[in-house]
Formats: C-alpha cells, sequence, structure tokens
C-alpha cells in the first residue's frame, strides 16, 4: 500500500537551509566584500628639528639598489613619470603577523596612489589600525594618515591597502609598517635616480 507523500519540502532540506543560515550568520556576512578601512590620504607631517627619527633612513637611490633591481626601478620612474602604473621595488614584506603586498603605483597630478593588500598570516585575529602604516620620503619627511580607521582580519583574511600621498616629484619613497609588539618592516617603493 502506498503512503502519501507530504506536499512541503522534506525535513532535511529544512536542515539544510537553517545549517546555511547559521554559517552565513557565523561568518559575519563577509562575503568577499572589501574592508574599506585601510583605504586614505596620507599628509605630511612636521619633522622637529634634531628630532631622532625612530627608524634609519635606508639608501633611497637607484645607485644603492642590486644591479638587478636597478633596471627595474628606472623603469618604474619611466611608468610614474609618464602617468602609467608600475611596480615597486620592493613588492612584498612580512612581520610576524601580517603580510604587504603592494602591487601598484602610479602618479595622479601631484599625488602617488599606493595599491596593494595586506593579510593577517598569523593564527589569530589582529586589529589593523590604518596608523601602523607611514610612508616617508627621501628627504626624511613622513607622511601620516589622519583618523582612527582600522580593520580586524581573521587568519589568513585579507583587505586592500590603498593610500595616496603627495610625494614631490624625485623623492624615493618607503613604507614603514610598525604595529606592535612586532618590529617594524621597511619596503622600498621607489627609489630616485640621482644620475645626471
Amino acid at each position: 500500500m502506498m503512503t502519501e507523500r507530504s506536499r512541503g519540502f522534506p525535513i532535511w532540506i529544512w536542515g539544510v537551509l537553517v545549517a546555511l543560515i547559521l554559517i552565513a550568520l557565523s561568518s559575519r556576512g563577509n562575503f568577499g566584500v572589501a574592508n574599506e578601512s585601510l583605504r586614505q590620504r596620507f599628509a605630511a607631517q612636521p619633522t622637529p628639528a634634531g628630532a631622532d627619527l625612530p627608524f634609519e633612513m635606508p639608501q633611497l637611490e637607484i645607485g644603492a639598489l642590486p644591479p638587478q633591481l636597478q633596471e627595474a626601478a628606472r623603469e618604474l620612474l619611466w611608468r610614474l613619470n609618464r602617468g602609467e602604473a608600475g611596480r615597486p621595488v620592493e613588492p612584498a614584506v612580512e612581520s610576524a603577523r601580517l603580510r604587504i603586498e603592494v602591487r601598484e603605483l602610479r602618479r595622479v597630478a601631484d599625488e602617488v596612489q599606493v595599491r596593494g593588500e595586506v593579510t593577517n598570516i598569523s593564527r589569530r585575529e589582529v586589529q589593523v589600525p590604518i596608523s601602523a602604516f607611514e610612508l616617508r620620503d627621501s628627504a626624511g619627511i613622513s607622511y601620516l594618515a589622519n583618523g582612527g580607521a582600522s580593520s580586524t582580519l581573521r587568519p589568513g583574511q585579507s583587505t586592500p591597502l590603498e593610500l595616496s600621498v603627495p610625494l614631490p616629484p624625485g623623492r624615493g619613497l618607503l613604507l614603514i609598517t610598525s604595529l606592535p609588539p612586532d618590529p617594524p618592516v621597511e619596503q622600498r617603493l621607489i627609489v630616485a635616480d640621482t644620475t645626471p
């Protein structure tokens, strides 16, 4: 004898739907949505006379680079002067908890745009404030962001990094990432060509 079929969905389908909803809620709705927190315009900061800088400036000149990087650095300068995108001298660095990858530099009017990504490479959640990033040019001028924006990254999670800095032409540019208690990491983005 045949039993009459239920007119609704089988109970196991309801179980699957509830499970999917719980998974979506537990992931806080971060389905590929970019975190906008690490997009800032940096401004030059006055350096007090006679003040010790917290980090020594590396040589931001083409002649200080290994020969294999000198040609790539010259090509970057050529591209920036034409308003085209180029790759930085040092595209990626890692601290104990973060990987900072800069994929593209571009000069737009009087600013240089820095585009890349920050990834949590640790096993714990990391809060990354915009104040963790400092740009410094070859003249020793520091550029910092205003405000207290931050991004919280779960292990393995990434967020876009988009910075703009009013860098005068002809200067090198260094990105310093400092997220205590990790020691700061320095990343040479642009080197100056001092050859005549």
